[in-house]
């Protein structure tokens, strides 16, 4: 009697499998039905956020739906990252992410609280925004080979300003202290746009910061740019050489974005996805908008699920040792 009981309970809920099944493909083949939360895990006006507008207008064009920032900031946006993380994985919450929450988080928190690789499905890059090495005004140095020399020389006395831990500008700091050997004072702020007053101002002595917030300044002339961390000059900055046109490589930490999705998100699901993130990347329009940020858009081989994990995982191999080098580390 009690296997005739198991047996009757095994088609019962093979059964309910069953009658599930059609309402489960139909959702994803339907995908999506409803707006879709995109998780920033900054707050509102800075980089990340102003990258992730300008591609939720595009996408909701294309996907059909409206996609509604959340700015959920604090902690180097592991805040936001977690939440995401743990998000129902049915394609209605994404985050956008970035080479601090996904890569020096990995370095900095000794009890980070998600797995960059496997807690997401990994949607595609939106593209990276060189850094550039800006100073205040009267800084003697008028080029990168004696900014290096004078740092060398005057460390101990000198400032550079960072947003808080984890921040690009922090990480870029960083890695230029591990590179030419010093230790220069790393001035944490709670964002770019006091560390920035505070350079202009002269306060700080300069920043390692992306191109999109470095650019109006340069172009006011409020602070002096003396080298991009790139093997290579950048199209919104033609005029300024990079570090490795002064012999001084390593300093290429590209700080990349893109949209990633809580593990478990069907496949179909992060396919649409991706394939709409791919053809907003080729959208000139898009691009055209994104240019004058410093915005670099991403090489198709790596923009595919499978080729977007596989860059940030050989981000990580390649950063954190050097973060855990430096000392960074966070309790």
């Amino acid at each position: 009697m009690a296997s005739r009981i198991l047996d009757r309970r095994a088609v019962t809920f093979g059964l309910a499998g069953a009658l599930c099944m059609p309402s489960i493909l139909r959702a994803q083949t339907n995908y999506p039905e409803k707006p879709i939360t995109v998780i920033v895990p900054f707050a509102a006006g800075g980089p990340t956020d102003a990258i992730a507008r300008i591609y939720a207008e595009f996408l909701s064009r294309d996907l059909g739906q409206t996609l509604v920032i959340e700015n959920v900031a604090g902690a180097g946006g592991t805040i936001g990252s977690t939440r995401a993380a743990r998000a129902t994985p049915d394609g209605y919450t994404i985050q956008i992410g970035q080479a601090g929450t996904h890569v020096s988080s990995v370095g900095l928190y000794k009890n980070l609280k998600y797995n960059p690789i496997t807690d997401y499905e990994h949607l595609g890059l939106l593209g990276d925004l060189p850094q550039v090495l800006i100073v205040k005004r009267d800084l003697p140095p008028d080029n990168f080979k004696a900014f290096v020399e004078y740092v060398r020389a005057n460390e101990a006395q000198l400032n550079v300003g960072t947003a808080g831990p984890g921040s690009s500008a922090h990480m870029g700091a960083a890695m230029l202290n591990v590179r030419l050997g010093t230790k220069v004072n790393l001035a944490s702020y709670r964002g770019t746009g006091p560390a920035m007053n505070d350079l202009i101002a002269g306060q700080i002595d300069y920043m390692v910061e992306v191109s999109l917030t470095a650019l109006a300044q340069i172009q006011a002339k409020t602070v002096r740019p003396l080298a991009v961390f790139r093997s290579a000059r950048i199209s919104t900055l033609p005029e300024v050489p990079s570090t490795n046109e002064f012999g001084v490589d390593g300093l290429d930490f590209p700080v990349w974005l893109g949209f990633l999705a809580p593990k478990g998100t069907p496949q179909p699901i992060v396919e649409r996805l991706n394939a709409s993130i791919r053809k907003a990347t080729r959208d000139a329009t898009l691009r055209a908008r994104l240019a004058p940020l410093g915005l670099e858009m991403p090489e198709e081989a790596t923009n595919t699920p499978t080729g977007f994990r596989n860059y940030v995982q050989s981000e990580i191999d390649r950063w954190v040792p050097l973060i855990q080098k430096a000392g960074l580390t966070i309790d």
